[in-house]
């Protein structure tokens, strides 16, 4: 209550000075209450710190543009190669919940090329993704979300939605041309941004960056994160990246898999997701992953929703008829 109290004061000053349009942002007005106590518990229930971290999120959405990702035809825009070149996208909502009703997002890692990989357009696609799950998060009221990330192959396909990568082979990170013109921080969106984020000139930075715009400015939106058919190379990677994690406590991660060093079987998915909501490739029951057509699928839903809250038909649907 009295984070509220303050919080309205404080959202109106910036409606009237640095964020205009904080009004009409969903993130703040989807279920205000609720984003309230993710802050308290991020802050350790801290009211100072709770309505500091607020005032810095809205601060940084207002600097981001995080509104523009609402637009119709955002989602094609930036999950798209030619629209975004370097996006290199490998996940995205995955269209389905839990057995308690929330929500979680699917990745497959090697659809990613990271020999195409431009930091901050696939950061700028990624952390859509992430402000989606989080405004359903909120409208759902029913906890925070899931990840499963599979780091398996894909088969002998490459990617044809976003990420170039698949084939099943390996990609060399040392050949990316963006990396090599100084796209780290050449094409940063802005000198603070810059400031507080770092040069992303390698894949950790960038995802040293997305692990922080997750902990900063979405709070308890993500609370399980599985990891499928990792290497231990990865496994060794995930000791040092989850330290980047700032609310470590609130997260838990588990390896999955056939082999004899991960947490659990992958049938452990099952336990926490119905069959019917659960990828094929996954041993469920639901849609199959078929390559890279689940993100295809979610980019359908992303324009179809913003086309909802624009009061337009979505891009390639049928006219309505009488």
């Amino acid at each position: 209550d009295d984070l509220a109290e303050r919080w309205d004061e404080t959202a109106g000053a910036l409606s009237e000075g640095a964020y205009p349009d904080i009004a009409r942002d969903p993130f703040f007005t989807t279920d205000t209450r609720g984003l309230l106590r993710k802050y308290l518990v991020a802050a350790r229930f801290d009211l100072q710190e709770a309505l500091a971290r607020l005032r810095a999120t809205a601060d940084w959405r207002r600097e981001w543009d995080v509104l523009s990702y609402y637009a119709p035809g955002e989602a094609r825009r930036l999950f798209g190669e030619d629209s975004n070149p370097g996006a290199e996208m490998y996940f995205a909502d995955a269209l389905a919940s839990d057995r308690a009703g929330r929500p979680y997002v699917a990745g497959r890692l090697r659809l990613a090329n990271s020999e195409n990989m431009h930091p901050w357009r696939h950061l700028r696609a990624g952390v859509m993704v992430f402000e989606m799950m989080a405004i359903k998060v909120l409208a759902t009221g029913r906890g925070p979300a899931s990840y499963i990330l599979d780091l398996g192959g894909v088969g002998a396909v490459a990617g044809t939605v976003s990420g170039t990568g698949g084939l099943d082979r390996g990609y060399d990170e040392g050949r990316n041309p963006y990396y090599q013109a100084g796209a780290g921080s050449g094409d940063a969106p802005s000198e603070r941004l810059l400031e507080e984020l770092g040069s992303l000139d390698n894949g950790f930075a960038t995802l040293k960056a997305a692990m922080k715009i997750m902990g900063q400015h979405y709070p308890g939106m993500i609370g399980q994160i599985y990891y499928l058919n990792s290497d231990m190379v990865f496994w060794g990677a995930f000791k040092i990246f989850s330290r980047w994690v700032a609310d470590r406590g609130s997260v838990n991660f588990e390896f999955l898999g056939e082999s004899a060093w991960r947490d659990k079987p992958m049938s452990r998915l099952l336990d926490q997701f119905p069959p019917e909501q659960l990828f094929k490739e996954w041993g469920g029951a639901g849609p199959a992953l078929d390559t890279d057509a689940f993100l295809a699928r979610a980019i359908e839903r992303y324009e179809a929703e913003a086309a909802a809250r624009a009061g337009t038909p979505a891009a390639g649907a049928a006219p309505a008829t009488s």
